[in-house]
């Protein structure tokens, strides 16, 4: 809605299901500038180096910060769950930046990188990595 249908956005995800999700939202909010593709996001670097202005990396993640929603999180998750989780955000992160294009025109290079998360490990660390 913020782009009043100008622009280009490319909504990714590896799971369908996930991807009629936001086909739904795109359409109730009247989103038209909008394509989504169901690919994975570690490869999109390689794929489509230095084209995007921006990025949201909503990176998936072990759910830690959703613990007052959803209590059986704390009981499901563990710290090798929540390392692989970290491991592939940065694989995604890296793949992002390779996407990321600092020099355009459009004063592009900004990402957004965000987890539901409050682990350091899936944030701090991923970020500083």
């Amino acid at each position: 809605q913020l782009m009043r249908n100008k622009g280009v956005i490319i909504a990714n995800d590896l799971k369908p299901e996930r991807q009629k999700a936001t086909v739904a939202n795109l359409h109730r909010l009247g989103v038209r500038n909008a394509v989504t593709c169901i690919f994975d996001g570690r490869k999109l670097g390689a794929q489509m180096r230095n084209s995007f202005d921006r990025i949201l990396l909503d990176a998936p993640c072990s759910g830690l910060g959703v613990i007052s929603r959803d209590p059986s999180v704390k009981v499901q998750r563990t710290i090798p769950d929540v390392l692989r989780c970290a491991h592939l955000q940065k694989e995604l992160l890296v793949a992002a930046i390779d996407a990321l294009n600092h020099k355009s025109k459009k004063g592009g290079g900004y990402m957004v990188y965000s987890t539901c998360s409050v682990a350091v490990a899936e944030n701090e660390e991923v970020v500083n990595y």
